[in-house]
């Protein structure tokens, strides 16, 4: 399908200078999910748009959901599917707007992957929905808790959940067997044959089609992402390093230090590992660790290089510290302290955020990344992101403090 490149997408890349860029800029906060397939790179983001990458320029620019959009799937006939934190599954054609847009899940959307002639979408609900592109979705409950990992495998599915288990489904959607994991997965990835599970405690899982289990530890720092092609496997932690590592002994053979802050996803291309961060950017790497593009952007220098300060270049990307949010894609910081969630000018919040009952103080702050987003604030668009340290969170209640009045 010969794709129409939009005229606001043509717009955005002048603006941007990606003919000239090779990192791909263009979404305006963190990069959630990365796919390619046939030459072009699909990516979604917090700030709501899927982005269709030819080259480096944004061919295709998308927004629809209400929401962080979390997974995107190339499709057989040229178009894409896209899931986001609304619950809801869009299904892209050439144009700006959806051929589908259907409300699949009552809880975000963690993955996408094919299943026979159509998609299946897995969901924090724990249900897995199978469409065969036509009808209404067939639901499956699949697991005791969220779902943070879904991929076609063999004839059918495998997902992981927070139950700690990994699952098989066949090619009807009837469960299979089921393989226990030593550790809580944050994501799943397959080259077809063996299975690969990050998680929160840093140690990178080999599952074998016989289900034996192998840890490889590769920090001390919660892995958020993993991906495969047929020789490479690469995991990525929520401070910024990703590992390049051989499949079959989980050996590292490159260590990337992007200076992304988390990232999220990951995707082999070709030649290529992409790398989409918190700093909205997508990366490009050879598989050596060469960057190919011209970097991260220069960190935020504030309050003479202080700890909080180094603890907010995280929260950067999405928020400033001054009354202009600009076109960040979390609302402005300034006049935090004291002011009841959700009601910052000129920011559109979700309606869950609007209806609780939170007023910002150093406590409630701090609470907030002890925490997380997604149990202290549920509904809200932010990355799930923590801070476990103590010293570190008072850190950034100081910083902030000092630079939103």
């Amino acid at each position: 399908m010969i794709r129409r490149t939009l005229a606001c997408a043509v717009s955005l890349c002048t603006a941007l200078g990606l003919a000239q860029a090779q990192d791909l800029r263009g979404h305006g906060g963190p990069v959630r999910a990365l796919a390619f397939e046939d030459g072009r790179v699909y990516s979604g983001s917090f700030d709501t748009r899927a982005i269709v990458w030819s080259g480096t320029v944004a061919q295709q620019v998308t927004r629809a959901h209400d929401g962080a959009v979390t997974a995107v799937l190339p499709l057989p006939d040229g178009g894409f599917a896209s899931g986001g934190q609304d619950g809801r599954v869009a299904i892209w054609g050439d144009s700006s707007e959806p051929l589908q847009f259907e409300q699949w899940h009552g809880l975000p959307v963690a993955a996408l992957a094919p299943w026979g002639a159509g998609i299946a979408s897995a969901a924090w609900d724990g249900q897995i929905a199978l469409w065969n592109g036509a009808d209404a979705p067939r639901l499956v409950e699949a697991h005791d808790g969220q779902i943070t990992g879904l991929v076609s495998y063999g004839d059918g599915l495998a997902s992981v959940g927070a139950d700690l288990r990994l699952r098989f489904w066949d090619a009807d959607g009837a469960p299979g067997d089921s393989v226990g994991l030593p550790a809580q997965p944050s994501a799943l990835a397959t080259d077809g044959e063996t299975l690969f599970v990050s998680t929160p405690t840093g140690i990178l899982l080999r599952v074998t089609p016989g289900g034996e289990t192998v840890e490889q530890p590769l920090g001390d720092r919660p892995l958020i992402a993993v991906a495969t092609d047929s020789n490479l496997v690469a995991a990525a932690s929520i401070t910024g390093e990703v590992w390049i590592v051989d499949p079959e002994t989980l050996r590292v053979q490159v260590e990337l230090k992007t200076e992304q802050g988390p990232v999220w996803a990951l995707a082999f291309s070709d030649d290529e590992l992409l790398t989409g961060g918190n700093d909205g950017l997508i990366r490009r790497w050879r598989l050596d660790g060469t960057p190919l593009g011209e970097g991260a952007p220069e960190r935020v220098a504030m309050s003479g290089g202080s700890r909080g300060a180094d603890v907010f270049q995280a929260c950067a990307v999405c928020h400033t510290l001054t009354p202009d949010d600009g076109a960040r894609a979390g609302p402005t910081l300034h006049g935090i302290f004291g002011r009841r969630i959700g009601t910052a000018e000129g920011y559109d919040y979700s309606d869950a955020l609007r209806q609780m009952d939170i007023v910002w103080t150093p406590q409630t702050v701090s609470d907030l990344f002890k925490y997380g987003p997604d149990t202290y604030t549920p509904g809200s668009r932010m990355p799930e992101q923590k801070v476990p340290s103590e010293a570190d969170r008072a850190a950034l209640i100081e910083f902030l403090e000092a630079e939103t009045r």
